[in-house]
């Protein structure tokens, strides 16, 4: 805050492990800066965290940054000096990315090339005050075939930038401090354990043990389910049991399962929405007929088959009116019409308000040639993906370890998505599985 007021351009970074309180903290300073007149840009990296700022944006979405932003050699926003998001860089009080770690270090990088273009000044950020906040022991940015090498070279701490940064901490957590629970105390102290790897591996196959007082773990998926959602059929109407449970998988093949299982169990009728698959060059319509589209499954595109009911769960997977309706926003289903879908936002800010969701074309921008896919831009989210449901509070967390985790921090983001163990439940079979960590990088 001294920063700002002196109008001191600064990079600093909030280090803040599950439950310190860094959301509250972030709010009251955006909120402290707001109040003065003055503007404070709120982002974040994924659309759940966007969804929990007041006035939050993803930064793709607020600063135009490149999709592929790890194969440009020196990244810029797409940002012109006159548009109105050049005005509102130039006259920003602090730019605050929540999230950071999940955020390539190129996007930083160009957002630092974009300050630097946009107010003709060379130092950092031409002197703008940045705020990161974040936590190195959950997931870092997703390199498609890539090796831990890969993965940490792309994280923040691998940039040129990274030594200008000035470290700020919080340690206390405040769920424990509120709730004097002394199992929640015992696991947070467990969590920090397991986020920097201190948990015991056993050398035979290099996993670790689930303790007991941890999590409760079950032996199928079926026990898992009816754990994490009891008396489904009575309890899916209520909108606030169902906004604050889910159940987390490494992978989204066990996602697409536990999903379908879930689906299973709801009373009424599935509603089937088929996607319109075309290839946008005429001569590639040759070479990858409709048939083949159909059968492609791109990352963050919607299936062929959207089967779907009338009460089941689902997850936004682009930016439709952000803050309201950002890429992860989880809803509702109310009405299932032909070419639209009615749903009531579960999640965030505007949590309750009823939005129709159309249909819209999707370009995926990581294949080998392009081609447009009209469908609902939604899933079922029942079932998510850890690395979807980074930024996520809930107060019942499944787990699906029937496939290891397989990139750093995943365990601890899932783990640290309660407060206590009591709502942790884990499918794990022998009770073991993988925690990789990179520990050079908590250093």
């Amino acid at each position: 805050m001294q920063a700002v007021q002196n109008e001191a351009g600064r990079l600093y970074f909030l280090d803040a492990p599950g439950g310190t309180g860094k959301t509250f903290v972030i709010s009251l300073i955006l909120a402290n800066i707001r109040v003065q007149g003055k503007i404070a840009l709120a982002l974040a990296s994924s659309g759940i965290a966007t969804t929990l700022l007041d006035g939050g944006r993803t930064a793709h979405s607020a600063l135009k940054l490149p999709l592929n932003v790890q194969v440009i050699e020196n990244p810029t926003c797409n940002i012109s000096r006159n548009s109105a998001m050049a005005k509102v860089l130039q006259q920003t009080a602090i730019i605050l990315l929540d999230e950071c770690t999940m955020t390539h270090k190129k996007s930083l990088e160009a957002i630092h090339h974009t300050m630097q273009d946009l107010r003709g000044n060379q130092n950092i950020f031409d002197g703008a005050l940045i705020l990161l906040s974040g936590d190195f022991r959950q997931t870092f940015p997703v390199i498609p075939r890539s090796t831990p090498a890969d993965e940490i070279n792309a994280c923040l701490k691998s940039s040129f930038m990274w030594r200008y940064v000035r470290k700020l901490t919080l340690n206390i957590n405040m769920r424990v401090q509120l709730q004097n629970d002394q199992s929640a105390d015992r696991f947070s102290k467990q969590l920090l354990e397991t986020g920097n790897s201190k948990v015991q591996i056993d050398n035979t196959n290099g996993l670790i043990s689930l303790p007991n007082n941890f999590c409760t773990i079950f032996q199928s998926k079926e026990e898992l389910i009816e754990r994490v959602f009891p008396n489904i059929i009575q309890n899916h109407r209520n909108h606030n049991w169902l906004s604050e449970r889910a159940i987390l998988a490494p992978k989204n093949v066990q996602v697409n399962d536990i999903n379908y299982l879930i689906l299973e169990k709801l009373p009424g009728a599935v509603i089937s929405y088929k996607s319109i698959d075309i290839a946008l060059n005429e001569d590639d319509a040759v070479n990858y007929p409709v048939e083949f589209l159909n059968s492609l499954e791109p990352p963050g595109i919607p299936p062929h088959f959207l089967n779907l009911k009338v009460g089941s769960s689902i997850i936004l997977l682009r930016n439709f009116n952000a803050p309201k309706l950002c890429n992860g926003t989880r809803l509702a289903v109310k009405i299932l019409m032909p070419n639209l879908i009615e749903a009531t936002i579960l999640t965030g800010k505007a949590k309750g308000e009823f939005v129709l969701i159309p249909r819209i074309p999707l370009i995926p921008t990581d294949m080998p040639f392009e081609f447009k896919w009209l469908q609902f831009p939604v899933r079922l989210s029942f079932a998510m993906s850890i690395n979807k449901a980074q930024g996520q509070t809930l107060q019942v967390c499944g787990l699906d370890l029937e496939e290891p985790c397989f990139s750093h921090g995943q365990l601890y983001v899932v783990c640290s998505r309660v407060d206590t163990p009591n709502c942790l439940f884990v499918y794990a079979p022998n009770e073991q599985t993988k925690n990789i960590v990179y520990t050079n990088v908590l250093d």
